[in-house]
């Protein structure tokens, strides 16, 4: 006979009210049958004993470490399906299982899984995400477990999925305006390397065997060419330390504070980075605010997702305002990097009771301004990343064309 075993067990009664607890079985099997005999309904049941929680904790661990290949999408995938199906009727293991069978990619699926057993074994839901942060961010968490406290978990989740796609978009939209300029430079710098290192040394030779001169600015360039083929031992290791140190000083609390300072002061990136960090707060203030979470909570969530060091201690102070008392519109209104008219909206809406509604016209009016600012940069750095290409590029071949030129009297000669 087996030994009885500790499970812990997620049952509803005959009134339909969840309960949770534990007993001792030799199987789960014989487990689950005598909570039926006792008038339960078992929606989970698992092993409650010393090696099945380390097991549980080593399984957190593997899926924290795999969060780095676990995409937004996958997350709002979740979240649309868990809520139409619970709006239907369903329950809330029920939906969770249903979502793991049919999740495709295995990193997402073993996360799920082990989601699954934990809210079946009677962890919360709010819980069971927040344990896993880098998965799912502070704002789903906060309005997980706000939905829980108002029974509005179906209405909330798809709540969740509409924010974390109009986030997942916003992102795309800046880092599709950031990698094309940083693309076309590359492709410039590999094209004049080549043209340096590989043609105009053929030039040199032929000048050479006729003992005549290379012009001006062939000569330039193949100072540098000559430097970069030669020299490297000297430079390449200088560009490794230089780029090592640089690496570890933006990584420093002084450097991340400078590099987000550019982001919000730097001509053409300022109104990109600026409107994506108002949308993304304003956003999330009037997501959590409807969902009645409470304001503190709301400016400390504002501060752990907007992505920028400055625009973090903005947030602190605002925290540490409202807390001593301040309004939040005054909070708004000492801040510098708050537009003024940003902050007149939110003193109309806290005046009037109507914040979360403002919250969410400030969030479409940062977006429209940075689908502009978006499309204006682009806009402006396609001509200027062609011209100077194509001066740069020009450059190179006029000192090609140079000897070209004067190849005739050479060899004649």
């Amino acid at each position: 006979m087996n030994a009885a075993s500790t499970y812990a067990y997620r049952a509803r009664d005959q009134h339909g009210q969840p309960v949770t607890g534990t007993l001792s079985a030799e199987t789960p099997e014989r487990a689950a049958a005598q909570l039926r005999t006792d008038g339960l309904v078992v929606t989970g049941i698992r092993d409650a004993s010393v090696s099945a929680q380390v097991e549980a904790d080593v399984q957190l661990v593997q899926a924290n470490q795999r969060a780095r290949r676990v995409r937004r999408s996958d997350v709002v995938s979740m979240c649309q399906e868990m809520g139409v199906m619970l709006e239907s009727g369903v329950t809330l293991s029920e939906a969770l299982t249903a979502v793991t069978n049919q999740t495709k990619r295995p990193e997402f699926k073993s996360v799920l899984g082990s989601l699954t057993e934990e809210v079946c074994g009677g962890s919360s839901f709010s819980d069971a995400l927040s344990r896993r942060s880098k998965i799912f961010p502070p704002v789903m968490v906060s309005l997980v477990r706000a939905s829980e406290a108002s029974g509005t978990m179906s209405e909330m989740l798809l709540r969740i999925s509409d924010y974390l796609g109009s986030e997942e978009k916003t992102a795309r939209q800046v880092r599709g305006a950031l990698i094309y300029p940083g693309f076309m430079f590359g492709t410039g710098a590999v094209v004049v390397l080549f043209m340096m290192i590989f043609i105009l040394p053929r030039f040199a030779k032929v000048y050479e065997m006729r003992s005549a001169s290379l012009p001006g600015p062939t000569r330039v360039l193949m100072g540098i060419g000559d430097f970069v083929t030669t020299q490297w031992m000297y430079y390449l290791p200088a560009l490794l330390v230089s780029g090592v140190l640089l690496f570890i000083w933006q990584r420093s609390r002084n450097g991340i504070f400078c590099r987000d300072w550019l982001k919000l002061h730097v001509p053409g990136l300022r109104g990109i980075f600026r409107n994506l960090y108002l949308t993304r707060a304003s956003r999330t203030m009037s997501t959590l605010l409807s969902a009645g979470v409470n304001l503190l909570d709301v400016i400390s969530i504002c501060r752990s997702i907007t992505g920028n060091e400055v625009f973090n201690r903005v947030w602190l102070d605002m925290e540490t305002q409202v807390r001593d008392g301040m309004p939040l519109s005054k909070a708004f209104m000492e801040s510098a990097e708050m537009p003024q008219n940003v902050s007149s909206m939110v003193t109309a809406g806290e005046r009037s009771g109507r914040l979360p509604e403002v919250m969410e016209k400030v969030a479409v009016f940062s977006q429209d301004r940075l689908d502009v600012s978006v499309k204006k940069a682009t806009t402006m750095i396609e001509p200027i990343m062609i011209i100077g290409m194509g001066l740069l590029v020009g450059a190179v071949a006029l000192a090609l064309l140079l000897p070209i030129f004067k190849m005739s009297g050479v060899v004649a000669g």
